[in-house]
């Protein structure tokens, strides 16, 4: 009888226990590039084309860099700018049970334009994912740092949730 009891007792420690259906999720974190055009609202205005990736770090976080280019205006007409942003995202639907995916978060942003001073600020971001198609998810994005930012992004859609 004692054998039988320590043989149940090792294989309830050292078995795997079965999945239970509300496990059946699996996390694959990976790199998820994205394109994004931003249109931004400073004392001069400027639209800029952005590439980037943001990888997850967690069910709920998403750590993204973008960097861009594109144009501004100045009192001396239009000049090129560029700009450079850091972010972290909290997502509030990151399984894709629901149509839209909103999320908040916020971050570091760098951004130049024509022979201006480069200028970094604080970011605070609000955006919204659209629904999954096969190979890119829409979102579209606002944004206060270094100007009033509206921006649309296309990002590459996972393989399982947002």
């Amino acid at each position: 009888m004692r054998r039988v009891l320590l043989a149940v007792l090792l294989a309830s420690v050292f078995a795997p226990p079965p999945a239970l259906h509300a496990q059946g999720f699996r996390f694959t974190p990976r790199i998820q590039p994205e394109a994004r055009l931003d249109a931004v609202a400073d004392r001069y205005a400027s639209a800029l084309l952005m590439a980037g990736a943001n990888a997850a770090m967690g069910y709920y976080v998403r750590t993204g860099v973008a960097v861009g280019a594109g144009v501004a205006g100045s009192p001396d007409g239009t000049v090129g700018a560029v700009r450079a942003d850091l972010a972290v995202r909290y997502l509030l639907d990151p399984f894709a049970e629901y149509k839209w995916g909103p999320y908040a978060g916020g971050g570091l942003t760098v951004r130049r334009d024509g022979a201006r001073r480069a200028r970094a600020g604080l970011m605070l971001v609000l955006g919204v994912e659209g629904r999954r198609a096969k190979r890119w998810t829409p979102a579209l994005e606002f944004a206060l740092g270094e100007g009033t930012r509206l921006a649309l992004v296309l990002r590459r859609s996972r393989a399982n949730g947002r």
